[in-house]
């Protein structure tokens, strides 16, 4: 390879050939010009492909169904708790309870004073008619007594005493004859089983119990007795061929107040 250094002509063409390519690099190179027809031609494609897009964004919507618009109810309001102020208030009333009667014993009455308080007045002669009548009171302790003024107006006082009644015709045998006396003594005499010996017809009527039987005599009388009992006393009425209506009730609704 040679190493020399160009010398005449060589040199001289070697430095032309520098100043040529240094002069090419200093020019500026022409710019190359577009072509009008490729950029409408794009222009065009752009525009064409917007309105291909548009016209196909619009045919896609209307191909797709448009939901009816959905009625939304409003819920009806809640009725309000407040009283309206031209309502009048009316307080609801608190049912009581209703007490159920507690069954109560028989109250103790007291005896009539004297025998023609075992009737109304108005009834006295119906009953009873002209026959003479006698009244004792017998005591606790056996004894007999006539009635005074405070039996006759406050009845008998002591519990333990009882009336004794006998209205007897005079001349015949027609007698009747009623004795009201505490309960407890007829319990203590066995009364009520000797009134059950004779076979006795019983109801409960008059607030009591009410027993009547027809005794047999040898005599052929009519007898007829009746029983009864009510509280804290009991009436006993023997009668012979001495008829009657309705005495049990009338002496009944003298001494209970029916």
């Amino acid at each position: 390879m040679n190493t020399e250094p160009p010398e005449g002509d060589d040199l001289q063409r070697m430095l032309v050939a520098m100043k040529q390519n240094v002069l090419e690099r200093a020019t500026p190179r022409r710019r190359r010009r577009a072509r009008p027809g490729l950029v409408i031609g794009v222009v065009g494609l752009l525009a064409l492909g917007t309105a291909s897009g548009a016209v196909a964004l619009s045919l896609s919507q209307q191909d797709r169904p448009v939901a009816a618009p959905t009625e939304t109810q409003e819920p009806e309001p809640a009725p309000s708790a407040t009283t309206p102020t031209s309502a009048p208030i009316t307080a609801t009333p608190t049912p009581r309870p209703v007490p159920t009667p507690t069954p109560t014993s028989e109250p103790d009455v007291r005896i009539p004073g004297d025998c023609y308080l075992l009737v109304p007045d108005s009834d006295y002669a119906r009953f009873f008619g002209a026959a003479q009548h006698t009244s004792t009171i017998w005591t606790p302790e056996g004894g007999g007594r006539q009635p005074d003024g405070n039996d006759r107006i406050q009845g008998l006082r002591d519990p333990d005493e009882a009336l004794s009644c006998t209205w007897q015709n005079e001349g015949v045998v027609a007698n009747i004859s009623v004795v009201v006396r505490p309960a407890f003594e007829d319990d203590a005499a066995e009364i009520p089983e000797l009134v059950a010996e004779s076979n006795p017809t019983c109801e409960d009527r008059l607030g009591g119990r009410a027993c009547s039987w027809t005794p047999g005599t040898d005599s052929g009388d009519a007898v007829r007795g009746t029983y009864f009992t009510r509280g804290n006393l009991t009436i006993d009425i023997m009668q012979t061929d001495f008829p009657t209506n309705g005495l049990l009730p009338a002496i009944v609704g003298e001494i209970w107040g029916d």
